[in-house]
This record gives structure tokens, sequence and C-alpha cells, in this order.
């Protein structure tokens, strides 16, 4: 048997007493389980906003605080080390290095590195060679795909604590969170296979049973049981029918051949008909550039109007495509409206200007690619747009989560959801509904990400207005 990190059980952590700041009483508590009944091998999936990197760093202070001579590891995306580390030194006073170059930047105690740098040869090699007492990986539904070299690396690391954080353990189907749940703990389960025969291949009854199994390693926090003010997030589904003029478009594009192309093609086209064009562009076919051209303004951007004509303060925008993020951002210069980019085109310091831009200078809207859903923190927002809906249901929670989080001031979060009635963006949004039952019966209970029972009254009458129907 593991010899465990902390003898005994303490009713409050040791290290407390050193903090500069007072954590939440479920992040003390997490942070207690993780020590004292899980020995320091979990599986962190608080809802988006919660703190998990609180919790992180106080499982890491008591341990430092019991034996200084520790060996700890942070994997994260290269976009999240600098916030890591800030907020490990200035909350807990703990000085982390942070690899940047070489594969010698890993030989220290403290260390923080990104995930897709360790994964490098030299770099894993280096690490490897170590053994550390805590690793600790954030954005962890990053690893998955057992085939990927991200979950092989961690797999491989020599460490007697594992935690793993993330709100969306569970993304598409079952083998995500097995894989997960291998890596923290590989004797929950038998092989994959015993484990999908099991609980997908029989009655929903058996998810209750596959949750309770979780609970041994897993921590979820809810925002609705543990913050003291209560957000109240406003969901609302838009749905959007096409012109005529567009739809001719849309039904020229299902006579493509190619599944994939053809779907590629016309999601991009329910994005926008900027993202199409350009597509067919680069693709050098020319036969539906015409009818783009004369294409009329696309209907989403009148609700977009009504939405910020409704809400006068900062709204982010969310796109998957590019495109679609430059289509968006000039018709809102048409309207002298000040809006700014973000985007994984965008430098480190770059991200982090353009943050602090939105944040402190005169722009109205913030129009954002999926690089921006992850690790921002914007609590002086409280409107987000998802001008397109990805695959992914937990995309869409991560997105939600860059305002409905811990420290936002307003008492309500608006969240628009934009769906192209009777095309690929409506079976879309039925893919998202199945996969977040199947979330629920797994994981546990999940806030409204995709409806909610908004009184859709004011934003028709706006559109009306501005169409003058």
């Amino acid at each position: 048997m593991r010899k465990s990190f902390i003898g005994g059980g303490f009713l409050l952590l040791q290290c407390l007493q050193d903090l500069p700041f007072k954590p939440h009483q479920y992040q003390i508590e997490t942070a207690h389980r993780i020590l004292h009944q899980m020995d320091c091998r979990a599986l962190i999936a608080d809802e988006v906003g919660l703190g998990k990197t609180i919790e992180a760093g106080l499982v890491i202070k008591e341990l430092v605080h019991q034996d200084k001579n520790r060996n700890i590891l942070v994997l994260t995306p290269a976009t999240l080390l600098h916030q890591w580390c800030d907020e490990l030194y200035k909350k807990f006073d703990l000085n982390f290095w942070i690899c940047r170059k070489g594969p010698w930047g890993w030989d220290y105690n403290f260390v923080i590195g990104s995930l897709d740098k360790a994964k490098r040869a030299e770099h894993r090699e280096m690490l490897l060679s170590r053994f550390y007492d805590l690793v600790i990986v954030d954005e962890a539904h990053k690893l998955k795909n057992r085939e990927t070299e991200n979950w092989k690396l961690v797999n491989d690391l020599k460490t007697r604590g594992l935690i793993l954080l993330t709100a969306t353990p569970l993304q598409n189907n079952l083998e995500e969170i097995y894989n997960l749940v291998s890596l923290v703990r590989p004797t929950l389960f038998r092989d994959y296979k015993s484990f999908l025969e099991y609980y997908q291949l029989h009655p929903k009854a058996l998810m209750a049973e596959l949750k309770d199994k979780l609970s041994d390693i897993m921590i979820r926090n809810l925002t609705r049981d543990q913050t003291e003010k209560k957000v109240q997030r406003r969901v609302q589904l838009i749905p959007i029918r096409l012109r005529p003029e567009e739809k001719q478009i849309y039904e020229a594009l299902q006579e493509l051949r190619g599944s994939f192309l053809r779907l590629t093609l016309t999601k991009e086209y329910c994005s926008s008909p900027s993202a199409l064009y350009a597509t067919l562009q680069n693709m050098g076919r020319d036969e539906l550039l015409p009818l783009l051209e004369e294409c009329p303004l696309p209907m989403k951007l009148y609700h977009l109007q009504a939405i910020l004509q409704k809400h006068p303060g900062k709204i982010l925008v969310f796109t998957e495509y590019m495109q679609t993020q430059f289509f968006i951002g000039r018709w809102l210069n048409e309207l002298g409206i000040n809006f700014i980019h973000f985007n994984g085109k965008l430098k480190r310091n770059q991200k982090e200007y353009t943050k602090w831009l939105f944040q402190n200078k005169d722009y109205r809207v913030m129009i954002c690619t999926d690089s921006g859903s992850q690790g921002l923190n914007f609590q002086f927002c409280n409107v987000i747009v998802n001008f397109d809906l990805p695959w992914n249901p937990m995309k869409v929670e991560q997105r939600i989560g860059r305002i409905d989080r811990l420290g936002q001031t307003a008492d309500e979060v608006y969240v628009y959801n934009f769906v192209l009635q009777d095309t690929v963006e409506e079976k879309i949004f039925h893919i998202l509904s199945s996969k977040i039952a199947l979330f629920k019966e797994c994981i546990g209970e999940l806030d409204n990400i995709l409806t909610g029972d908004e009184d859709t009254a004011e934003n028709e009458k706006l559109l009306k207005s501005m169409l003058r129907l």
C-alpha cells in the first residue's frame, strides 16, 4: 500500500494560517479531502470559475508546509503559464520556475511548464528521469484520448500524487472519462472493453453506479451550491430562419460530393458567408462566389444588433472561424461600435494586452475564437453571444465560464445562442443536447448552456424595428 502523504486527519489545513487571503470553505474541504481521503490522486471537476487553481494551490501549500523538500510539477496550456505562476506566488508564496526553453528547465523542485513542450522527446526524457511528489495537470480534458502523446506522457510520469483539473471531464463519450480515470486510479475499472460493455451497452440505471464509483476519485463543486453571491444565468436560444437567397446557397452546398467537404462548407456558411467565401476562393471553386457576393446581410447580424441595443455594457461574441470574426468586425465598424479581436494568432504578450484593452478602454465588443474560451477571466462583462455553436457542449460551457465565475459583479449573466433553423446548426444543437444528457447522467448536474426560459418579446421588437417589418 502506498504511504500516505500526511498522517492523521485535520479538520483544517495547517497552511491556512500562512495565507494572505481566506479561501472559500468548499475549496478548503476539497483540498482536505484530496489530501486525507484520496492520497493526492484526484480529478477536480468543479464547474468553470470556482477556483480549481486555488484548490490545487492549497494542496501544494499543505504538502510544502509539512515538508519543504517536495518535487512538484504543474503542466498547463502555454497561455496559462504566467497566470499559474502569479497565482501560486501571490496567494501561496510559492516560487515556481517556468520551463521556457531547453529540457534543463525541468530540473527544479517547483516547476511549471506547458504540456505541449513536455511531450517533446528531449523534454519527455528529462521529465521521466525524475520522481515527483505531486503532478498537477490543468485543462486535463486534453488527456481524454489515451492514444495521444499527452496522455502517454502523463501516464508514464513517476509520481506519488496526480491531480487533474477540468470542468469538462466528459465531452463526447464515455471513453473520455475512462481515459482520465485510468490515469488517476488505474484499478478503479478493468480494461476499456469491459468498461464499455458494462456501462454504455446497459440500461441507463447503471449510470448511477458509474457516478458513485467516480465519486471515489472525482470532486465536482457546483456554482449554485458554493458561491455566496448567487449570479443568475439567463440563457436564450435564438432560432433564425434563412432568407430565400441564403437558402438557395445552402441548398447548392448540399449538392456537393463528399460528406466531409459538404459538412465543412455548410458549417462555415452557417457561421457567415465570409467564412465560406474565403474557403471557396482558396479551393479555386468559383461557381458560388457570385451568389455569395449578392447575398443580403445575414439575419444573425440583426439579432446581434438587437442584443447590443438591449445590453449597453461590454459583450463577448464567440465564433469558431476567424473569417467570421473579421466579418463581424467590419459590420461593427460600419455601425460605429468599438470592438477588438482575440484569437490564436496573437502572441502571449499581445493576448495580455488585448485583455487589458477590453477591460480598461472603450471597446464594447470582444470577438473571440475558441482560443479565448479557456483561462480568461472577464468578470467585468456579463453578456456572451455564441454566434455559432461548436460540436462539443463543453466548449460552450468553457465560453460561458469566462463571465459566469467567482468575482462576477453583476446579478445576472446573459447567454445568447444563435441557431439557423433547418440547417446543420440545428442538427448540431440536437447533438449537443444529447451529449449534455450523457454528461448529467455520468458526471452530475450542469447549469443551462443551450436553452433557458427567457422572454424573447423585447428582442423581437428591437429586431422588427431595425428591419422595418
